[in-house]
């Protein structure tokens, strides 16, 4: 090949030509022409790198990527082991350690006094849930039963259990903090509630709405409007039903009202002294019926204040409203 490659031309080809990136005959006129010039031999010799110095620079380089490669697997790996730490703390929580069994959250299926002891069969209605660590702890005259609720798992499959309290000494029994046998009496878990929502007075709205929710008048009567009398007594409590009864549903609500609720409403609030309902029948007539404190009274045995004072005082009474 001739030689007609000028310097500029040279120059340009050098750093391709150092990298070993030219052709052969392209590398033949550029030897050629380095041997012919010295100013180009020497920018030859300036770039070109000692073996030994390029070869640490690979090694430095695969290094450095070899020390990337293990911080990115490294990073992974933390990154795996920290969610598998947290699903098995999860994991953990709601199918082993659980959280302790809220009041009203366990319910008494049966109940057998027997020897000074009560064998009570406990349960739950929500089907997801299985409980542990039950424990009976006596304070006092007071013993209370507690648990532990976690979700259904081959290792807890169990939403209840036999529950056994030594009686010696106890004149009530708590199941998670809920009354269930007070005296000799079994507590019904209705009852247990009924008692909860005892109310001090009849000006309190919210603790009203309680005590009628824990009756269920609403889901058994129908929707109702409260009215309050707190200005002098007898203080009273009016339930204005909105929907419009036949003739035999209003003979059905007035009989419920006079002797289940109204009772009971009177007896739960403190300080109520006459429980009022209204409702419009079929044929227009708006009516107006009420229970005083004073016919309460003449109906049992005892005032029906004194049956609020203690939940087996209250299971006395909703067996009496029952005859």
């Amino acid at each position: 090949m001739k030689n007609d490659l000028t310097c500029g031309v040279v120059r340009d080809l050098l750093p391709s030509f150092v990298e070993g990136l030219t052709c052969p005959e392209t590398n033949a006129a550029v030897v050629a022409h380095l041997a012919a010039c010295p100013a180009c031999a020497r920018l030859r010799e300036a770039m070109a790198v000692p073996e030994g110095e390029a070869a640490q620079t690979a090694k430095e380089v695969d290094y450095l990527k070899a020390v990337k490669r293990k911080s990115g697997r490294r990073v992974a790996a933390a990154i795996v082991c920290t969610v598998l730490l947290l699903a098995a703390a999860f994991a953990a929580k709601v199918f082993i350690i659980g959280a302790p069994a809220q009041k009203g959250e366990l319910v008494v299926m049966d109940s057998v006094e027997e020897d000074g002891v009560l064998r009570l069969s406990v349960s739950t209605p929500l089907s997801a849930t299985a409980y542990w660590g039950w424990h009976v702890d006596t304070d006092g005259s007071i013993a209370n039963i507690s648990a532990r609720s976690v979700l259904v798992s081959p290792l807890f499959p169990n939403g209840g259990a036999a529950v056994e309290v030594p009686l010696e000494g106890v004149t009530e029994v708590r199941l998670c903090g809920l009354v269930v046998w007070q005296n000799g009496v079994v507590i019904e878990n209705g009852t247990a509630r009924l008692y909860e929502a005892k109310a001090p007075y009849v000006g309190d709205i919210s603790a009203l709405n309680r005590v009628a929710a824990a009756l269920n008048i609403q889901s058994g009567c129908g929707p109702y409007l409260n009215s309050l009398q707190t200005s002098h007594e007898p203080y009273g409590w009016t339930l204005e039903f909105s929907n419009v009864y036949t003739e035999q549903d209003s003979v059905w609500l007035d009989d419920t009202m006079e002797h289940d609720l109204a009772p009971l409403m009177l007896a739960l609030v403190d300080n109520l002294g006459e429980v009022s309902w209204t409702y419009q029948t079929q044929d227009g007539a708006a009516r107006t019926r009420t229970v005083t404190l004073a016919e309460a009274d003449a109906a049992l045995p005892r005032p029906i204040k004194d049956y609020a004072a203690t939940p087996a005082d209250l299971q006395q009474l909703l067996s009496l409203l029952m005859q």
